[in-house]
C-alpha cells in the first residue's frame, strides 16, 4: 500500500528531468496538436519535452510544426510527463500520459493558455495600458519581466514582479492567475491557494480555474473545499487526473467508500485507462472488500499488462481466492 501511495503522489507532482540515457526508446508513437485555448487557433512551433517516469527519466525534446501538429516515434511504453511551451503562453504540464505496449493513442489536443497580457498601447512616453487601465512604465516593465521569468520557471523573480504589478492592478485576474502559478511553482502552496481563490471567485463559471484550485486544495488536504468546488464546476470541466487525485485524497483520509465513487467516475470518463480500475481496487482492499477488488485487478492486467500497476495487481490477485 505504501508503494501505491507513492505512485499516487506522482500524479500531482510533475517534473521534467534532464535527458540522461537512451533507455526510454521503444516502438510506440504519440501524436497531437497544440492550439490557443482562447481562440482555438494552432500554436506554431511549440516546444515539447517528454520525460519517461521510469529508468533514467530521459526523453525526447522536439517541436510542433507551423500548423501546431507534432508526432514522436520510437518511445517506450509506460507513463510519460510532457511540458509544452511557446512564446506568449503559460507552460502546460501534462501527465501521467499512459502509453501501452502496441497500443495506438488517439491524437492529443494540447491547449495553451495565453500568458498574462503584456503592455498594450502606449498612452504617453512613461504610461501604458494593461487590462484597459493606465499604469506607469515601471509596472508594465514588471509585467513583462514576470512573464519572462514564469516562462523560464524562475519563480522567485516572477513572484517579485507579479506582486508589484498586482498591487497596481488588484482587479486584473490574468495577473493574479499568473501569480498563483508562480507561488505554486515555488512550492508556496498556501499563497497559491489564497491567490487562486481570488481568481476563482471572480468567475466561478471558469472550469479550468476551478479545476486548478481544486487540485491545489487536494494537494493541501483541504478535501471538503475541493469537493465543494468540483460540485459546482460546469459540465465537462473535470479531468481524469482531478478525479483520481480526489479519490486518492479520500483514501489518505481512510474514506475508501468515497474514494470508490470518484474512481468509478474516472472509469466512466475513460474506460480504456487502467488507472481508474487500479485505484478503485486499492480502495476496495482498504475497505476490506477484497473479493470486490478482484474484477478491477484483472482489468488492470488486461488493459496494461506491462505496467507497474499490473505487476502490483498480480501480487494482490495471488492473495485473493
Amino acid at each position: 500500500m505504501k508503494k501505491a501511495f507513492a505512485l499516487a503522489i506522482a500524479l500531482v507532482c510533475l517534473a521534467a528531468v534532464a535527458f540522461a540515457s537512451e533507455d526510454w526508446r521503444g516502438e510506440n508513437r504519440l501524436a497531437g496538436f497544440v492550439v490557443d485555448k482562447s481562440t482555438g487557433k494552432p500554436v506554431p512551433k511549440a516546444k515539447i519535452s517528454m520525460r519517461w517516469q521510469r529508468g533514467s527519466h530521459g526523453g525526447p525534446d522536439f517541436a510542433a510544426d507551423e500548423n501546431g501538429k507534432w508526432a514522436i516515434l520510437g518511445i517506450a511504453p509506460g507513463y510519460w510527463n510532457m511540458d509544452v511551451e511557446a512564446p506568449g503562453y503559460v507552460v502546460r504540464q501534462l501527465g501521467p500520459i499512459a502509453i501501452n505496449l502496441g497500443a495506438r493513442n488517439p491524437p492529443m489536443k494540447v491547449e495553451l493558455e495565453p500568458a498574462a497580457i503584456p503592455k498594450e498601447e502606449t498612452v504617453t512616453k512613461e504610461e501604458v495600458k494593461i487590462g484597459g487601465q493606465v499604469v506607469s512604465k515601471e509596472i508594465a516593465d514588471a509585467v513583462e519581466a514576470a512573464n519572462a521569468a514564469l516562462t523560464a520557471k524562475n519563480y522567485k523573480e516572477a513572484i517579485a514582479n507579479y506582486e508589484k504589478a498586482t498591487a497596481a492592478l488588484p482587479a486584473f485576474m490574468p495577473l493574479k492567475l499568473a501569480l498563483a502559478r508562480s507561488y505554486y511553482g515555488a512550492n508556496q502552496l498556501p499563497k497559491a491557494i489564497t491567490t487562486m481563490t481570488e481568481v476563482y471567485n471572480a468567475d466561478p463559471t471558469n472550469g479550468q480555474n476551478g479545476v486548478l484550485l481544486a487540485n491545489m486544495l487536494l494537494e493541501n488536504q483541504q478535501i471538503d473545499r475541493a469537493e465543494a468546488i468540483m460540485e459546482k464546476l460546469p459540465e465537462g470541466s473535470l479531468t481524469m487526473d482531478t478525479l483520481l487525485n480526489t479519490g486518492i485524497a479520500m483514501m489518505n483520509k481512510k474514506q475508501p467508500a468515497a474514494a470508490v465513487s470518484y474512481f468509478t467516475k474516472a472509469i466512466k470518463m475513460d474506460a480504456t485507462s487502467h488507472l481508474g480500475y487500479y485505484y478503485r481496487a486499492l480502495a476496495q482492499i482498504q475497505a476490506g472488500k477484497t473479493k470486490e477488488a478482484k474484477p478491477d485487478l484483472l482489468k488492470v492486467v488486461e488493459l496494461a499488462p506491462t505496467s507497474a500497476e499490473a505487476t502490483e495487481a498480480k501480487e494482490y490477485l495471488k492473495s485473493i481466492k
